[in-house]
C-alpha cells in the first residue's frame, strides 16, 4: 500500500477525475455518449466524493457534490482506485471482489467500465506532476519550503503545470496545435467521410501508442 506525500490519495484521486473536464469530447466518445451521472465515493481519510455528470452539457466532474441525484453510485477504498486506474486491477475484478459497491443498473456501469480502462496513461501523467505523488516519508522530509507550503494547501484542485521555459512553451504551443489538427482531422473523417470509423478504437490506439512510449518500468511495483 502506498504512504501519503504532499497530498493523501483520495485527493489525488478527486483532482484526477477534476482534470478530465479538459478532454470532455473525448469522456463522451469512451462512455458512448451515455447521459449518466454517476458518483464515485472513495473511501479513506479524507473520503472524497466525485460526480461525472454526463447528463450535463458540457459534462462536467463536481468534487464533494452532496445531492444524491445520481444514476450510478459507486463506493471503493481510494487505494483500491488507485489500483484500478494504474492497471494493477480491473474494475470488474474489484466489483467481483466487493472491493467496489455498486447501487444502480449494471448497464450504466458497463458505460462507465471503459473510462477506468482508458485512465492509466493519464493517471500515470498526473501522479508525475508536482504537489501530487505518493511518496515515501524520507522523500517528504527532502522537500522544500516551496513545496511544503503547497502540499499543505492542496485540496484537490487541478494540479498546476510545472514552470516552463521560452523554448519549452513554443514546441508545447506547437504539440499542442499539431494534436488540436489532427483531433479534427479525425472528427472530419468521422462525421463528413467514413461514418462508421469507430472513434473509441481510435482513442484506444492513442493510449496503446502513448503506454508503448513510456519508459519501462514505471508504476510496475507498490511504493
Amino acid at each position: 500500500m502506498m504512504e501519503t506525500g504532499s497530498a493523501s490519495q483520495n485527493e489525488i484521486l478527486a483532482s484526477f477525475f477534476k482534470r478530465l473536464e479538459t478532454i470532455e469530447a473525448m469522456l463522451r466518445i469512451i462512455v458512448s455518449e451515455a447521459k449518466i451521472r454517476a458518483l464515485l465515493t472513495f473511501r479513506g481519510d479524507p473520503e472524497r466524493k466525485v460526480l461525472l455528470d454526463f447528463a450535463h452539457a458540457p459534462a462536467r466532474v463536481v468534487l464533494d457534490d452532496k445531492t444524491r441525484d445520481a444514476d450510478l453510485i459507486v463506493t471503493i477504498r481510494g487505494e483500491v482506485m488507485h489500483d484500478i486506474l494504474s492497471g494493477f486491477i480491473s474494475a470488474g475484478t474489484a466489483l467481483g471482489q466487493r472491493e467496489l459497491l455498486l447501487r444502480g443498473s449494471a448497464s450504466h456501469l458497463a458505460r462507465l467500465i471503459p473510462l477506468f480502462d482508458f485512465a492509466p496513461v493519464l493517471y500515470r501523467e498526473h501522479l508525475e506532476k508536482p504537489g501530487s505523488s505518493l511518496s515515501s516519508p524520507q522523500s517528504d522530509s527532502n522537500m522544500s519550503k516551496e513545496e511544503s507550503m503547497e502540499s499543505r494547501t492542496f485540496k484537490g484542485d487541478p494540479i498546476p503545470l510545472v514552470p516552463l521555459s521560452g523554448f519549452e512553451k513554443a514546441m508545447f504551443g506547437a504539440l499542442n496545435g499539431v494534436s488540436y489538427s489532427l483531433g479534427y482531422l479525425v472528427g472530419l473523417a468521422r462525421y463528413r467521410v467514413f461514418k462508421k470509423l469507430n472513434l473509441f478504437d481510435v482513442l484506444s490506439a492513442m493510449s496503446r501508442g502513448l503506454a508503448a512510449a513510456a519508459p519501462q518500468g514505471k508504476l510496475e511495483n507498490r511504493n
